[in-house]
């Protein structure tokens, strides 16, 4: 008969879920319970488990136990957008909350130029429990990893939606935002205002423009012609030059008395980039120019910028998403927050 030798503090030898059920005398089920994250167990014997782990140095092991329980506890986060520090900002928040849940975040990039199904397919290969689709160009067929009530896997968009399709989705109330934008901006007292936007290939610029010109509109009044590329800091900054260089190819005087006297940045780093440019121009902002962005950045509040801004409901967007994974009949979307105002130094003063 052969005879295991106990497992002591310090040893080379692995030690398992049945060396701490012996040392804590409780069932190897009792173990499993303790280290699963709302599993039914009292008080006491966690504690008591995971005393006898903690002197063992027991580590569980979690792919041995998604074996068995058949949940692997891994959320897959597809970003193709990382250079806007929204993204990462809410990256992080994710993990965090994730983490608290039990679970873990396995990060996958997507290149924009390819197909999303194809990063959704190599996700699913981790046997991830949901996927979350952060922005990122689709195509018109909906992302997929099958029925989720035969037992596919649920795709969850955040701050995006696709016209068209009740997939489900995250996202801030984009167009009550580009609405919201405008208001301020008028009620600012700006006439003359422009648009630089994002990618115009995304739900999200497009739900901001046209609530902003809608607004506009009601008003008799519509944006300043500008072209839209990228969410990105150096295409607010090329924006603004070129709309510099457009106004000031009309005769004399004709570029100050046509310039605008209030801008929307798509998003906050586009808005940053815009005020850089106004200050190389010698623009004064809020008192020739107001700026007001969207999404509320950390940069946006640092003393160089002070950006007026619209805020992403970061923090409830991200629990409205996890509860909505955690629902097996989550419904369709969007699933719209609205949008805060946030009120620095680059918009004039609301005129009484």
């Amino acid at each position: 008969m052969m005879i295991k030798t106990p497992v002591t503090p310090g040893s080379s030898q692995r030690v398992t879920s049945h060396d701490v059920s012996r040392e804590a005398g409780v069932s190897q089920s009792a173990v499993s319970r303790a280290f699963t994250p709302g599993a039914r167990i009292s008080p006491e014997m966690r504690q008591r488990v995971l005393d006898a782990a903690q002197r063992l140095g027991y580590k569980p092991n979690a792919i041995a136990r998604s074996l068995v329980t058949q949940r692997s506890g891994i959320v897959a986060l597809i970003v193709g957008e990382l250079h806007n520090p929204f993204y990462p900002q809410a990256l992080s928040q994710f993990a965090q909350a994730l983490e608290a849940r039990g679970k873990r975040a396995l990060l996958l990039t997507h290149d924009v130029h390819r197909d999303i199904q194809e990063t959704l397919e190599a996700a699913s290969s981790y046997q991830i429990e949901a996927a979350i689709v952060f922005p990122t160009r689709l195509g018109s067929t909906a992302p997929s990893l099958g029925d989720v009530s035969q037992g596919g896997v649920p795709v969850l968009l955040f701050n995006r939606h696709l016209p068209g399709h009740d997939l489900l989705s995250v996202a801030c109330d984009n167009y009550a935002g580009g609405r919201l934008a405008a208001q301020v901006l008028l009620d600012s007292g700006a006439r003359k205002l422009a648009f630089v936007g994002g990618d115009p290939d995304t739900s999200t610029h497009q739900d901001r423009l046209n609530g902003f010109v809608e607004r506009l509109s009601e008003s008799g009044l519509s944006p300043l012609a500008t072209p839209s590329l990228s969410f990105q800091y150096d295409w607010g900054v090329q924006a603004t030059l070129n709309l510099h260089g457009a106004l000031a190819g009309g005769s004399a005087g004709d570029g100050d008395r046509d310039w605008p006297d209030a801008i929307f940045g798509a998003n906050d780093i586009i808005a940053i980039g815009i005020l850089d440019a106004l200050h190389m121009l010698g623009r004064r902002v809020p008192e020739e120019v107001s700026v007001i962005g969207f999404d509320d950045i950390q940069e946006s509040a640092r003393l160089a910028y002070r950006l007026t801004t619209i805020r992403q409901p970061l923090e409830a967007m991200i629990e409205d998403a996890l509860a909505a994974l955690d629902d097996p009949q989550p419904g369709h979307g969007p699933r719209l927050h609205p949008g805060e105002l946030i009120w620095r130094d680059t918009v004039r003063a609301a005129k009484g």
